[in-house]
């Protein structure tokens, strides 16, 4: 029987696939359990097989959770922070790179397909329409228990 390198576990241990996705049926290919959690250098840290990165990353997400509990702001007034220091910062650089004549790096074009525009506006259109449909009800008094319920905006 064939085993991994720290020889603890077989090289083939894992969880058995069946070769056609729609078959039940055994005779399969074996996945590691790495395999499963994705591979790479992710799959590494999750399990442990990178100590040291796994170590930074909970260390890094505790100081994180740490701070967000110590500043009493939200992730979303955090990200909207820092996002505008980047712009600042992006604007700073151009305008060095202006005074000492250099090239400023180029911008990708952002573009939008038409699909994609058409898909956002539909699956909002569905939203605003059920929130109208809940409305519509609560104002007819179909819904009594939401129509006697206390706004959360007061």
């Amino acid at each position: 029987m064939e085993t991994s390198a720290s020889g603890a576990e077989p090289a083939n241990a894992g969880i058995e696939v069946s070769a056609d996705p729609c078959s039940s049926a055994g005779g399969g290919h074996r996945l590691s359990v790495h395999q499963i959690v994705g591979g790479g250098k992710a799959a590494d840290i999750i399990l442990w097989k990178c100590k040291r990165a796994t170590v930074g990353v909970i260390f890094g997400a505790t100081i994180a959770w740490w701070l967000f509990k110590k500043s009493e702001l939200s992730f979303l007034t955090i990200c909207c922070d820092v996002l505008l220091i980047l712009i600042v910062v992006q604007l700073i650089w151009v305008k060095i790179s202006g005074l000492l004549n250099k090239q400023p790096r180029q911008l990708p074009e952002l573009v939008l397909s038409e699909e994609m525009v058409n898909n956002a506006a539909a699956s909002f259109r569905v939203k605003v329409n059920n929130m109208l449909m809940i409305a519509h009800d609560i104002t007819l008094g179909k819904d009594f228990r939401l129509f006697f319920q206390e706004p959360l905006l007061w």
